[in-house]
């Protein structure tokens, strides 16, 4: 028996529904995300890893990726340092939160809900990079969209 999660249960992941829709803000409005850096996140579900997501921003130079698959990312040009990586490990339902801003970076590495290794500066600018890509407004259209939901299942019983 295999220990990865089936594609069921990604399926419902927060994450799964949160990233596509950042993807389209930023893909809509890529010249608010001119920043240059590659995000590896390790999403959770009661501790055990569940999928992964990529965010890579390369500036002006090409558009940014959001992504479930590796992206490559590109070698530092003759007069420009590496793209800075940060790696991200956080629960599906701690990245919910995080993404509306309910949760601010700070308080996730301080109460143990986001583990961050790599460029700590870069992952300081998520907060940012999700409040322009209307995580607020992504998140709180999600959990209405589910509330409607759960509230038809409940109206047939």
């Amino acid at each position: 028996m295999s220990n990865k999660p089936s594609a069921k249960a990604i399926a419902r992941l927060n994450a799964t529904t949160l990233f596509p829709e950042i993807k389209k803000e930023i893909e809509k409005n890529p010249s608010l995300f001119a920043i240059r850096g590659f995000f590896f996140f390790n999403v959770t579900k009661k501790g055990v890893p569940m999928t992964e997501w990529y965010l890579l921003f390369q500036g002006f130079d090409a558009p940014a990726v959001v992504s479930q698959k590796k992206p490559e990312i590109p070698k530092a040009k003759k007069d420009e340092s590496p793209i800075p990586v940060a790696i991200i490990q956080v629960e599906d339902s701690d990245l919910m939160n995080f993404m509306s801003g309910g949760l601010t970076g700070s308080r996730g590495i301080v109460s143990g809900k986001i583990k961050i290794a790599g460029a700590i500066e870069l992952a300081e600018q998520l907060e940012e990079i999700f409040r322009k890509a209307k995580g607020a407004e992504k998140t709180l259209a999600y959990l209405d969209h589910k509330r409607g939901k759960s509230e038809k299942a409940k109206a047939r019983l």
